[in-house]
């Protein structure tokens, strides 16, 4: 095999040491709360510093213990798709 390939599974991408899509999300989310409250409500800063440290260390904890959850969580938004039911039952199946 590639090393490349291998090199892929083993080591996901990952940024200042937090999983990829975690790590962007928590940093699309809380840069736009943080100038909306610089704006808005002329609040300091440094508290959302501080949050978006405190996130980004809690989102490291959890890719150490758990290095694919980037992968995890694209997994999980694949296959939660509603399914309909070909005969009247309780709950979603996917085969007759």
């Amino acid at each position: 095999m590639r090393e490349e390939i291998l090199k892929a599974v083993a080591q996901p991408p990952k940024v200042l040491w937090a999983p990829m899509i975690p790590a962007v999300i928590n940093l699309g989310i809380q840069f736009p709360m943080m100038f909306m409250g610089i704006g808005v409500a002329n609040m300091n800063p440094l508290f959302f510093i501080v949050l978006i440290i405190a996130s980004h260390v809690a989102l490291c904890a959890a890719g150490f213990k758990e290095p694919h959850l980037s992968t995890m969580m694209q997994a999980y938004g694949q296959t939660y798709i509603k399914t309909t039911n070909l005969y009247q039952e309780i709950g979603n199946k996917y085969a007759p």
